[in-house]
């Protein structure tokens, strides 16, 4: 009996620790869960008001390819530069999409408001079109440096006329504006990135 009674409490022994260490990990497991982790934010890009329809200035349609960029820019997460050789990407603050995707309807919303095109498409289109346009996006991050805070984007767009595949229109574009008290991700509109020219 007593050697029954010493074996029942060495294994006690054994289990109480484990059982304890159980219980104390879903505590800490359940406080985590419980509103521990900071809140998300999430940021797209300012489009100035429609203004009043008018016709469009010619009959052609124009498509809008997806724009490309490196692969950094396949994350929603804000890229800011800490220095010149050092990125980093915050974890709380993201966009509502990919910076490529936003900005390529960024482009299709402000060249439907000026009025050139009787139609505008974004791809994928089944129908032709008369031009495609293609964007690349090469930067689109915050810069902090030792003199303030700063938004970069630079953007390549391509204009190409479809039925001899001519290049008709290129023009690379770069803007570095300082933040506000709204923040630098509210000044990203379209005069600021894409050409006037256009």
């Amino acid at each position: 009996m007593k050697a029954a009674e010493l074996a029942l409490s060495k294994s006690r022994r054994r289990i109480m620790p484990l059982a304890a260490a159980a219980v104390g990990l879903v505590a800490v497991l359940l406080w985590a869960s419980c509103g521990g982790s900071p809140p998300m934010h999430y940021y797209t890009l300012e489009t100035p008001s429609a203004p009043p329809p008018s016709d469009p200035t010619t009959n052609l349609v124009l498509g809008i390819e997806h724009f490309r960029g490196p692969e950094i820019m396949r994350d929603d997460r804000i890229v800011h530069y800490e220095s010149s050789t050092q990125l980093n990407f915050y974890q709380q603050h993201r966009w509502s999409a990919e910076p490529t995707a936003m900005l390529a309807e960024l482009c299709h919303r402000w060249l439907e408001q000026k009025g050139v095109f009787a139609e505008i498409r974004l791809a994928p289109y089944r129908d032709p079109v008369d031009y495609s346009l293609r964007g690349r996006v090469l930067d689109f991050e915050e810069v902090d440096e030792p003199t303030g805070v700063k938004g970069r984007v630079s953007l390549e767009l391509t204009l190409i006329r479809s039925r001899d595949r001519q290049v008709v229109f290129f023009e690379r574009r770069q803007a570095e504006v300082g933040a506000e008290e709204k923040g630098w991700r509210a000044w990203l509109t379209p005069s600021t990135v894409l050409p006037s020219s256009f």
